[in-house]
């Protein structure tokens, strides 16, 4: 193992440790997946729903429960732990920014497949759910699709300078990110202005591209450039952020 790899493997060893340490605040954010799936899961089952017609949900619903247990958690760590100096005193040492960035991806790609797993279990062995022909692939594009919302999560996050600006904002995105998905009101059905909201909108294209893999189709391309440009995005304003931070 390179010293690359070492470092990197230390880091994440120590923040899951971290993470660990306060078990009432790991724990509701571990098992909040399965909460969640079985309350949606409940609600449909009691409208009368068809377990068929449910199963092609999953997709969504695995990404909207990523994006409320690990977006708004993993951020809103960052920024806590830029406004007590420990992301400066890193970024000063000789460990790299992308290195720290990396760190908290894994935690929360980590947290995120525990969640997939509590999902899929509730779904097959629960309510019975008929699952994609294509989970491998379907899982793979799940994890992909987790690491570019924490990549979001935490050049965005990168602005706020302590947690409290964070309240106002964490209300408004996850408004934002319902409404403008296309996962409660289709595309199709809403007025020109609203459609260009939900272009913009990068859970939007995320969920296209898993709910096409659920059901054994190529991504649409259109899905797979929105999002290859908000990685490049992403990249350019960790720069920004980095060399910002290092001339204060």
């Amino acid at each position: 193992m390179n010293n690359y790899s070492k470092v990197l493997t230390k880091q994440v060893k120590y923040d899951l440790i971290i993470f660990f340490r306060e078990p009432f605040f790991a724990l509701p954010i571990l098992l909040l997946p399965g909460v969640f799936f079985v309350l949606y899961a409940g609600m449909y089952a009691r409208n009368g729903m068809d377990v068929d017609t449910f199963g092609g949900y999953i997709p969504m619903y695995m990404l909207l429960i990523s994006f409320l247990t690990v977006f708004f958690n993993i951020g809103t760590q960052y920024v806590t732990d830029r406004e007590i100096g420990i992301i400066k005193r890193l970024i000063m040492s000789p460990i790299k920014i992308y290195n720290v960035i990396l760190t908290y991806l894994i935690r929360g790609l980590l947290i995120s497949i525990m969640g997939f797993f509590e999902m899929i279990f509730l779904a097959t062995v629960v309510f019975s759910i008929p699952l994609s022909n294509n989970m491998i692939i379907y899982f793979l594009s799940f994890c992909i699709m987790v690491g570019v919302m924490m990549l979001i999560s935490l050049a965005i996050h990168g602005f706020f300078k302590n947690s409290r600006q964070v309240t106002p904002f964490t209300i408004i995105i996850f408004q934002y990110v319902l409404f403008a998905s296309g996962m409660l009101i289709p595309v199709s059905k809403m007025v020109l202005p609203l459609r260009i909201l939900v272009y913009f909108n990068p859970v939007y294209h995320m969920n296209q591209i898993l709910m096409r893999v659920w059901y054994g189709k190529w991504p649409d391309i259109v899905n797979i450039a929105a999002l290859a440009v908000v990685i490049i995005i992403c990249g350019i304003i960790f720069k920004i952020q980095k060399q910002f931070k290092t001339d204060k």
